[in-house]
């Protein structure tokens, strides 16, 4: 979204809506819908163009929607007013890569409905990181179900057992935010503290040691010591790889910590990479939406590195870089099961088995949900879905 002309469509339920880059320093959000008999006019995902024309009756719009031209006007007999025929704008913010529309004129901005959320992401310098894969699961589940399993990190033990090697679930803590949000912060390069602690490192901790320079050898019997070690490590090393960490805190270079964006939006964020999930809606059928994936990583800075007064090797970088957009996959949860996909081995669990969450619920045998205290966000979520949709609300 670089240049003027620049421009994808986007879909959320039975909407299609146009972003278009209209100047160096502006975007632009419009329904994709041509207002003389309701075409589409854009029917690819995205690309560049000089201007938007309805493939239907050769409707001209300019990169803000603005109709340009219609064929044979002259046959009009009521005329074309260009003013009131141009695409219909809908609300557009962006905060850091992320461009955020909204369909409702009374919602507060961006920042206000965030509240402190976006101060808080500002150490790990989200606009530094570049697109590295772009992927979306069709699945047999509602959105919400999707949202519920991010909720809560109950069903880690059950279902993701090789993050009892890498995170301590059972310690996170977890902080519910007005509007619907929460995050949940968890230790990394450690391991789960209700489990047995094993007296080698586990093997992903060894290659980060490595990586870092520290010798796994090192740490048998102190397992427990990595995490400490491995902040320091960074802390030291970072800028030989090119990355700058000045605005993070230790804890932060060795933890994750995820915010659930209500209502459908998910961060999961480390040092050098983000995921952003994104559930979105089935036009027709409520047993079935769309999980998008977005995983971003540091592009390593030079500058970090000159500035650290150290070498920097540009080999280090583990990112694609250049101006094309990485290739968008697009698959179903069977191709995910048959190994043809992955969307890495966590969220594969968890497409595993959210069909079959999905179809229970519909049992005449289940009638509600009894939550235990560290499913908190999930209430938390449901009791906000519950407002928004509420007389009281409206």
């Amino acid at each position: 979204m670089a240049e003027p002309g620049d421009y994808f469509t986007f879909n959320m339920g039975r909407e299609s809506i146009i972003i278009a880059r209209i100047s160096k320093g502006e975007l632009a959000a419009m329904y994709n819908v041509c207002q003389h008999r309701g075409a589409r006019v854009l029917v690819n995902d995205r690309g560049s163009l000089d201007a938007f024309v309805c493939p239907y009756h050769g409707w001209k719009y300019d990169h803000d929607g603005t109709l340009l031209d219609a064929p044979d006007t002259e046959r009009f007999s009521q005329g074309v007013p260009c003013d009131k025929l141009s695409l219909k704008h809908i609300r557009i913010e962006s905060l850091g890569a992320i461009i955020w529309v909204c369909m409702d004129e009374d919602t507060p901005p961006l920042t206000n409905f965030l509240g402190d959320i976006p101060d808080m992401i500002t150490p790990f310098r989200l606009d530094d990181m570049a697109l590295a894969v772009d992927q979306t699961v069709t699945l047999d589940a509602n959105w919400k179900t999707l949202i519920d399993n991010f909720g809560e990190l109950y069903h880690v033990e059950h279902i993701h057992p090789q993050h009892a090697l890498i995170f301590d679930c059972p310690t996170a803590l977890v902080e519910l935010f007005e509007g619907g949000h929460n995050r949940v912060l968890i230790d990394g390069f450690t391991v789960n503290s209700r489990l047995p602690i094993p007296h080698e490192p586990p093997d992903f901790q060894k290659i980060q040691l490595e990586r870092l320079g520290l010798d796994p050898e090192g740490y048998s019997g102190r397992v427990l010591d990595i995490r400490k070690d491995i902040q320091k490590a960074k802390r030291e090393k970072g800028p030989e790889f090119g990355y700058n960490y000045d605005l993070l805190t230790d804890d932060q270079l060795s933890d994750i910590v995820q915010y659930n964006i209500f209502p459908n939006t998910i961060w999961a964020i480390q040092t050098e990479e983000l995921w952003v999930m994104r559930a979105r809606p089935h036009p027709t059928d409520p047993n079935k939406c769309f999980w998008d994936k977005f995983t971003f990583r540091v592009d390593p800075s030079e500058d970090a590195a000159r500035e650290a007064n150290i070498s920097f090797n540009p080999e280090d970088r583990d990112v694609r870089t250049g101006e094309e957009r990485v290739e968008h996959e697009d698959f179903t949860q069977e191709d995910v099961i048959a190994g043809k996909y992955t969307m890495t081995i966590t969220v594969d669990q968890d497409v595993h088995l959210l069909r079959d969450i999905q179809a229970g619920m519909h049992s005449r045998d289940f009638d509600a949900c009894w939550l235990n205290d560290d499913e908190g966000r999930v209430q938390h979520f449901h009791d906000w879905v519950d407002y928004y949709i509420s007389q009281e609300f409206q």
